[in-house]
């Protein structure tokens, strides 16, 4: 009778231990995949506007044709997106200077794949680790822009799609 209880009790121990080790590579792979860059915007800036291109929307917004731009500001943002359907892109634009363009650059763990000036904007674009989907541009697959000119900066992901 005595290793029967034994045999029983060596069973749940290695029951216990598996299911741990489970929870906790599902809760590693959970915390490093991949996210919407909407998951990122409150950590780039707290106060800026946020624009959401868009197919339709129950908002009102400004027609492209093909969809929408609905805008707000930052801290609207889960709620516009709630509203919108087929989201292309989101930008996101704040008071701000180079030094916040290499702060986003760290925070997005961004692989720079291009960086250029036209017209006096500073333009860097790149693939993040952090951040899911993209769009391949010369062959090279980018899902973050960053563009800063005069105290401006705006984020967008895949591509800034509207203006900077």
């Amino acid at each position: 009778m005595q290793s029967v209880n034994n045999v029983g009790g060596e069973i749940m121990k290695r029951f216990f231990v598996v299911l741990i080790l489970t929870l906790v590579i599902a809760g590693g792979l959970t915390y490093f995949m991949p996210r919407d860059f909407s998951s990122y915007v409150s950590d780039i800036t707290s106060d800026g506007t946020v624009s959401i291109y868009c197919r339709q929307s129950e908002l009102d917004g400004i027609s492209l044709g093909s969809g929408l731009m609905v805008q707000g500001n930052v801290d609207e943002m889960q709620n516009l997106l709630t509203k919108c359907q087929g989201v292309d892109g989101i930008s996101v634009s704040f008071s701000g200077s180079k030094q916040d363009v290499d702060r986003i650059v760290k925070l997005l763990n961004l692989t720079v794949t291009d960086s250029y000036t036209v017209s006096g904007v500073n333009v860097v674009c790149g693939l993040s680790s952090k951040i899911s989907g993209g769009v391949v541009i010369d062959g090279q697959t980018v899902n973050a822009q960053i563009a800063y000119k005069d105290g401006v900066v705006t984020v967008g992901s895949p591509l800034i799609l509207g203006e900077y």
